[in-house]
């Protein structure tokens, strides 16, 4: 029987990021009244119609809580609708009808945790920040279709994956033929060191998920992410 190189092992462990897990710090002294104050107005900023109300509170509250690090941040059961304590080692799945804000929620908050310089550790990595890149679900598939590979969205730290769900399901580059999104977060569910964040129109638990990307990424998903739904009226016709 061979030896096993057990340090070469370990090394090949940490650089697949299995077991080095995030390391979050705790953002002190804050209101949640005067941040939502700020989060309302980077969005008018942008569209002077934005508010946030009782249809996108709980989601823009919680996402707050999520920055700064607070034990008191919230989420959603998929299943049951109830409230449950959050998860600041979770990435966020946002549920919503179209034009809901559900986009929106990611871009804004972006503006918002650019502010204050949240800080994370990656593994064994020095401080970082948490700082997310934006991807749409259908760029992603075409970045594929373009390269053959979506090694660059494995290593991202914090990835946002925009309309989720409403991609080409399958697609072919130089023969390979591959569901782009299922092994992109069945990749990211198998790491510690890195967050997922995700909007889609599908909410956490629908049959769907299970249909279209399988079991084993629909769990992984309630594994992965808190979930939020926002829920209401078209809000770009605002």
């Amino acid at each position: 029987m061979a030896t096993i190189d057990i340090a070469k092992a370990l090394e090949l462990a940490k650089r697949r990021g299995l077991f080095q897990g995030l390391t979050r710090y705790k953002c002190e002294g804050y209101a949640i009244e005067d941040c939502l104050q700020l989060v309302e107005g980077i969005g008018k900023q942008r569209n002077p119609h934005f508010v946030i109300d009782d249809e996108n509170r709980f989601t823009y509250e919680n996402f707050i809580k999520w920055l700064h690090c607070d034990s008191s941040m919230k989420a959603i059961d998929p299943n049951t609708k109830k409230v449950i304590p959050g998860d600041m080692y979770k990435g966020i799945y946002i549920a919503g009808n179209t034009g809901s804000g559900k986009s929106w929620a990611m871009e804004v908050m972006l503006a918002y945790a650019d502010l204050f310089h949240f800080r994370v550790k990656y593994g064994g990595e020095t401080d970082g920040r948490l700082w997310w890149r934006i991807a749409r679900a259908d760029e992603i598939v075409s970045r594929f279709i373009e390269t053959t590979s979506i090694d660059e969205y494995k290593k991202i730290k914090i990835l946002c994956i925009q309309d989720f769900g409403a991609e080409p399901l399958e697609a072919v580059a130089m023969g390979n033929r591959m569901n782009v999104l299922r092994t992109l977060l069945e990749y990211r569910g198998d790491r510690s060191d890195c967050l997922t964040l995700i909007t889609s129109n599908i909410p956490m638990c629908h049959q769907m998920l299970v249909t279209n990307y399988d079991d084993r990424v629909a769990s992984r998903l309630m594994e992965m992410c808190n979930y939020f739904e926002i829920k209401g009226k078209d809000r770009r016709k605002l």
